[in-house]
């Protein structure tokens, strides 16, 4: 639902002569609003509002609500961003399915970017931006105290990685498990074409033909956050791949027209908490990597990053906006940067008659990606590009936030992009034979520190898949659920198998699984008027939903804990997003169901997971 109400043009075409328009009429920006106002940083007083304008015009944001008598009124001085502006290969592109250009945006890019003070906990304001003559209006709600909070419910979902073809595409859909009773699902077999395969396509994957799904990647993802925006959460985790290339202006310009913009305003009356994904490290169009000689790419991806968010600041100012920590009420949410690791360390590190092969585990590695290193990176020019491990000032921030966190007594999560315990694409360190060369398992060395700390879960992406692991290493049924939700809207994709092909058997590298969409929530098709469909089951676009609930009168020490010591507990929903078809294959409707591994944890007045 949009929220703008174009003033300058409603006006114009109330009192517009009937004779043709001027003949640069047409040149002119339809909306001086490139991105719709989004919001970042909530806090209990507080809340940054961000927008994006095509032109120089200086904007104003109005606060209206309890405690700020007339309102806040903040004008703003608008801040050229040539980081995004787009490239001669991007202005060229050709993109089948679709009119070329159609999706490029005219004007530049000016930021906008309001700390917004003085406000009261747990409670709803009113917030107006003006900008030219367009006027936009929503709400949103501070967080609560620590004392006064009753309920947070948050969702976390990663993967998005939007681009404009994503309004055309259909992705891979890997076939999972399939129910017993079944029917067969239909076949992707050029040789026995299925309604279904003639109706959304097919594809090789892994060597084996497969079906695509029935969505566009733009769809699913909308239909998502449709989902997302109807259960009203208090703030929305993104951790990482947001893009599909942190480099390619499109991508986020499709982002926003999603979230904040023609198609969707979720991040305006929520706050979005990103974390940085191997995507927004990538080129793209505009180079990919780069080369050994020439990393620009990669520098010109994650200074877009840093354009559109601008999180708390960390203990090194070089690595602004990688790593941060927010308190909302009770909860702290830990951010990290998974995107590189020192030592570097490259597949062929290892002779391939040397490299791991089936569920060989000789330790996490350091690193998480054999594409770049800090020094290439650096001589292009970057400088914020941090080391995830061990004695690294990433490693020392985060153990100081943790500890920190604890001492409070905050309920505690913890997210990053790539998946530490994953039985995915991405589950395998750098020394197997099968590694992708972005495993997330140099991750793991955390845990400890996380288990010691009482982290309730930490939730991350990558392998753009459903999954649910459990860590307990010392044993005492207190351990750590890790979460990939990277089933936003792109990829579908299944569990890792023991070679090239769908056929082979399934790998299981990841010892601590508990659930995967992929096998866990089997398929179940049946034959409705005369055409194959899936009733149930199977994987779908989909995010986890967190319900962080009070059961104690107050929270604190000595403050009267519930049965068993508990005094909040935490229920996580795998939810995905159901396509209903009619018998000619049309959407019907997308339906919001929960998968069955629902699980809840109950915590103490410390805020650390208890048993029982």
């Amino acid at each position: 639902m949009r929220r703008v109400l174009a003033v300058a043009a409603l006006f114009a075409l109330a009192t517009a002569p009937t004779a043709a328009a001027a003949p640069d009429a047409a040149a002119a920006p339809a909306t001086d609003l490139r991105v719709e106002p989004y919001l970042q940083n909530p806090s209990g007083d507080g809340m940054t509002v961000t927008w994006f304008s095509t032109s120089a015009t200086p904007g104003e944001l109005t606060v209206r609500g309890p405690g700020l008598g007339r309102g806040q009124v903040h004008r703003t001085t608008p801040q050229r961003q040539p980081a995004l502006d787009y490239t001669e290969a991007e202005r060229q592109q050709q993109i089948a399915g679709l009119p070329q250009g159609s999706w490029l945006h005219p004007g530049r890019n000016h930021k906008h970017a309001v700390d917004v003070t003085g406000l009261r906990p747990d409670t709803r304001y009113v917030y107006t931006v003006r900008q030219g003559g367009e006027v936009f209006t929503d709400v949103f709600q501070t967080a609560p105290s620590v004392d006064g909070w009753r309920r947070i419910r948050f969702v976390a979902m990663a993967d998005a990685e939007t681009e404009p073809l994503g309004r055309v595409n259909r992705r891979e859909w890997a076939p999972g498990s399939l129910a017993p009773g079944s029917r067969p699902r239909p076949s992707a077999e050029s040789s026995d074409a299925s309604p279904w395969a003639a109706s959304f396509g097919t594809t090789t994957l892994s060597q084996v033909p497969v079906l695509r799904y029935a969505l566009t990647e733009d769809e699913g993802y909308r239909r998502n956050l449709d989902v997302v925006e109807s259960r009203r959460p208090d703030f929305v985790m993104m951790p990482g791949d947001l893009v599909q290339g942190g480099g390619y202006q499109p991508g986020w310009d499709e982002f926003f027209r999603q979230n904040a913009g023609e198609l969707g305003n979720v991040l305006s009356s929520r706050p979005i908490v990103p974390a940085i994904g191997n995507w927004e490290n990538f080129g793209a169009l505009n180079g990919g990597y780069g080369t050994p000689a020439d990393r620009s790419p990669v520098v010109r991806a994650r200074a877009k990053y840093h354009a559109y968010f601008d999180p708390p600041a960390n203990d090194t100012p070089a690595h602004a906006g990688n790593y941060h920590r927010i308190d909302y009420g009770p909860v702290t949410l830990i951010t990290l940067d998974s995107s590189n690791g020192e030592p570097d360390e490259r597949r062929t590190d290892v002779p391939a008659d040397q490299r791991a092969t089936g569920r060989e585990y000789r330790g996490p590695g350091t690193d998480t990606q054999d594409n770049v290193t800090r020094a290439e990176y650096e001589a292009a020019g970057g400088t914020d590009l941090a080391d995830l491990n061990p004695g690294s000032p990433q490693w020392q921030w985060a153990e100081r936030e943790l500890a920190d966190a604890r001492a409070a007594g905050q309920i505690v999560f913890v997210q990053f992009h790539h998946a530490p315990f994953s039985s995915g694409e991405h589950g395998l360190p750098m020394y197997h034979a099968l590694s992708s060369g972005q495993g997330g398992t140099p991750m793991r060395q955390y845990h400890e520190l996380f288990e010691r700390h009482g982290v309730t879960a930490v939730l991350s992406g990558h392998s753009e898949m459903f999954e649910r692991s459990f860590v307990d290493t010392d044993g005492d049924g207190v351990g750590v659920h890790y979460y990939d939700v990277g089933v936003a809207g792109d990829g579908l994709r299944g569990e890792r198998r023991n070679g090239p092909s769908l056929h082979d058997p399934l790998l299981r590298y990841n010892p601590y699984r508990q659930w995967t969409a992929d096998q866990d929530e089997p398929e179940v098709w049946q034959d409705v008027d005369g055409v194959r469909q899936l009733v149930a089951g199977g994987k779908h676009y989909g995010h986890l939903e967190v319900d962080v609930e009070r059961l104690a009168p107050h929270r604190g020490r000595g403050n009267g804990p519930a049965k068993g010591g508990a005094v909040a507990k935490v229920t996580f929903r795998p939810v995905h997003v159901f396509p209903v078809l009619d018998a000619d294959y049309e959407l019907v409707r997308a339906e919001r169901r929960v998968y069955d591994d629902q699980v809840v944890v109950h915590l103490d007045a410390d805020g650390r997971v208890v048993t029982g």
